[in-house]
């Protein structure tokens, strides 16, 4: 353990040193909110603007259907919903408020409908700039339920453009229904199912019914998500420092006097320790600057947080981490090159993620079904398919322990083979080893 640590220890310190490792730790949160804002403000500034309208919306009614009166309703309507978005907006992003405000009411603002009498008059006006577009209402309106749109030929097709038919629908049911139904039955029959004012329950194990927590049950499926992105940045971060460092070592003729001193599965595992640790350090620092960029989301997670859960799916991501990126590290060690140690490494990796992310639906659905459990089961695939399952709060307890026991089994197996091959690729210089010769040494690791 003395000399484990010793190689930890030297791997860890020799990582965070690096030029290359600083620039990543510390500027990828800066180059992120760039590119994230770039990407992200730009298209929201792009929609605030295609959204506005900017001027009336003309509207000849031929069939004498339309009812002016209901536009005020067909506005108020949706009031309600653009305060609660505006305040949810604020809670979310305090500093951000002003803008999130702005963008909203720039792309929710009312829709004024001007009249006019006549299809000529109505031209005259878009000929002039007065109005953005004008829709006339047939005579035949009622039987065949067409509209007519009049627009200048280099309109946009914005978002304004579909606001305004929207609006438009709404007048026309309203002045429809005006005065044929209760005042109260018109907006219920535009919305016959109030989100906000429904609830959902569920049927317990137990037999008890229960509020049904949408939030909860997001949260719980978060959990298992994040976690496997961290399992894939944390293997494929680690992977490149240890696969970059043991080319150089290689160069430098520096292994052999290594190799004297600790046996290789004891270097291995210290080596994927010390990186293990530079690279949580690294996710470290990026969750610590988005959890500042996003505090109340953070604690809102927080609130949320199953403890059950977060620390059975921190077990699978410890022990994954161990076994594939031994096996990453020992068969990627092979290679002759850089090249070829990528590719070695990237098949474990995608033995890991690809049959979870095939049936992740399946997995859902039937936790504990044949395929679900299977996979769980299978030290490869356990790590990602057990935190998906653990997300559905389904999982039996004699269940969970199988699978710990099995991928715990499956990290001494890798630790052990991974160390044999990571001996032979490390002492071979320019060749890659032939078959026979990783059989022979998978054999003698035991």
């Amino acid at each position: 353990m003395n000399r484990i640590g010793v190689v930890a220890g030297r791997e860890f310190l020799s990582t965070v040193k690096r030029k290359s490792y600083l620039i990543v730790t510390f500027g990828m949160p800066f180059f992120a909110a760039i590119y994230f804002g770039a990407v992200g403000l730009l298209p929201a500034l792009f929609m605030a603007q295609s959204g506005a309208i900017k001027k009336d919306i003309g509207l000849v009614d031929l069939a004498g259907v339309v009812r002016l009166d209901q536009a005020e309703s067909v506005q108020d309507s949706g009031a309600a919903a653009l305060k609660e978005a505006q305040e949810l907006a604020g809670r979310l992003a305090p500093r951000a408020s002003g803008a999130a405000k702005a963008f909203l009411e720039e792309t929710t603002a009312r829709v004024n409908f001007r009249p006019f009498p006549s299809r000529e008059k109505a031209l005259d006006a878009l000929r002039s700039g007065d109005i953005e577009r004008f829709y006339l209402v047939p005579a035949d309106y009622v039987k065949l339920g067409g509209v007519e749109n009049y627009q200048p030929a280099d309109a946009p097709l914005n978002i304004g453009r579909a606001r305004a038919r929207e609006a438009l629908e709404s007048l026309l049911g309203r002045s429809l229904l005006a005065g044929k139904v209760p005042d109260g039955m018109i907006e219920r029959i535009e919305q016959p199912i109030v989100q906000a004012a429904s609830e959902s329950f569920v049927l317990r194990e137990d037999g008890s019914i229960g509020p049904f927590d949408r939030t909860s049950r997001i949260a719980k499926l978060a959990i298992p998500g994040v976690f496997g992105i961290l399992l894939l940045m944390s293997l494929m971060t680690s992977a490149g420092y240890l696969l970059q460092g043991v080319s150089e070592e290689k160069e430098n003729r520096v292994i052999e006097v290594i190799l004297s001193s600790v046996r290789p599965d004891q270097l291995l595992f210290g080596k994927l320790l010390g990186l293990g640790a530079a690279g949580l350090l690294q996710l470290a620092v990026w969750l610590s600057v988005a959890t500042m960029a996003t505090s109340l989301l953070a604690a809102a997670a927080l609130a949320l947080l199953d403890f059950k859960l977060f620390a059975g799916c921190l077990v699978f991501f410890v022990l994954g981490y161990l076994m594939i990126g031994s096996l990453m590290t020992g068969t990627g060690a092979l290679g002759s090159n850089a090249r070829e140690t990528q590719q070695f490494a990237a098949i474990w990796s995608l033995m890991t993620v690809l049959p979870p992310a095939l049936t992740w639906i399946v997995i859902f659905d039937q936790p504990n079904g044949w395929i679900a459990r299977g996979l769980g089961w299978f030290p490869l695939t356990s790590p990602i398919t057990m935190m998906l399952r653990l997300g559905t709060g389904q999982v039996a307890l004699w269940d969970f322990l199988v699978a710990v026991i099995l991928l715990a089994g499956g990290v001494y197996l890798a630790i052990r083979v991974s160390g044999a091959l990571f001996r032979l690729g490390l002492l071979m210089y320019g060749k890659r080893p032939t078959l026979r010769e990783i059989l022979r040494q998978v054999r003698h690791a035991w």
